[in-house]
C-alpha cells in the first residue's frame, strides 16, 4: 500500500513539474507559420467552444432573423470583419502565417450557434486575433452580425447581393 500512495504521490507531483520543466526550458514550439501538433489542436478547439458554449449558455435563443437584419449584420461584416475573416463574393484566403488559423467564414461558414457568435463578437477570445467588440457596437448591431454569420453559407441571394451593392468591396 505505501508504494501505492509514493506511485500516486509522484505522479501528481512529476507531472506537472516535468510539463513546466518543458516550457520553461523553451522546448514547446511556439512559431505561428507552422501547423500545431494534432493533439494540441483537439486540446485547444474543444476548449474553446466549451468555454463559449458554457458563457452564451444563458442567453436568449435566437429568434429567426428577417432579411433586414441580416442585410444589417451583412455590412457590418463587410465593413468591420471582412479584412480578416473574408469577403462575400471572393475566393476564400488562406492564411498561412497565424494559428490559430483564422476562419475564412463565407466559404467555411461556422459551427457556432447564433449566441455563441454574439458573445464571441462581443467578447472576443484570448490569445488570438478574435478582440472584443462589445464596446464598438450596439446590442442590435451584434445580434444582426451573429444572424448573419450563422447564415453566411445560406445567405438567400437576394440579400447577399443587397450587402454587396451597398459596401462595394468595401473590406481590404
Amino acid at each position: 500500500m505505501k508504494t501505492y500512495w509514493l506511485g500516486l504521490f509522484s505522479a501528481i507531483v512529476t507531472l506537472p513539474l516535468a510539463v513546466a520543466a518543458f516550457f520553461r526550458l523553451g522546448l514547446g514550439d511556439i512559431q505561428a507559420d507552422a501547423p500545431p501538433p494534432a493533439w494540441e489542436n483537439r486540446i485547444m478547439t474543444a476548449a474553446v467552444h466549451r468555454s463559449v458554449d458554457k458563457r452564451a449558455g444563458d442567453l436568449p435563443a435566437a429568434s429567426a432573423a428577417d432579411e433586414d437584419s441580416l442585410v444589417r449584420g451583412g455590412k457590418l461584416y463587410m465593413l468591420g470583419c471582412a479584412g480578416c475573416h473574408g469577403e462575400l463574393g471572393k475566393p476564400v484566403k488562406e492564411d498561412l502565417a497565424t494559428y490559430p488559423r483564422i476562419p475564412q467564414l463565407p466559404g467555411k461558414g461556422t459551427q457556432y450557434s447564433q449566441p455563441q457568435i454574439y458573445w464571441v463578437v462581443k467578447h472576443g477570445i484570448r490569445m488570438t486575433a478574435m478582440s472584443a467588440y462589445g464596446r464598438f457596437y450596439s446590442e442590435q448591431d451584434l445580434w444582426s452580425i451573429a444572424a448573419f454569420l450563422h447564415q453566411i453559407k445560406n445567405l438567400p441571394a437576394t440579400t447577399e447581393s443587397k450587402i454587396l451593392a451597398t459596401t462595394n468591396g468595401a473590406a481590404h
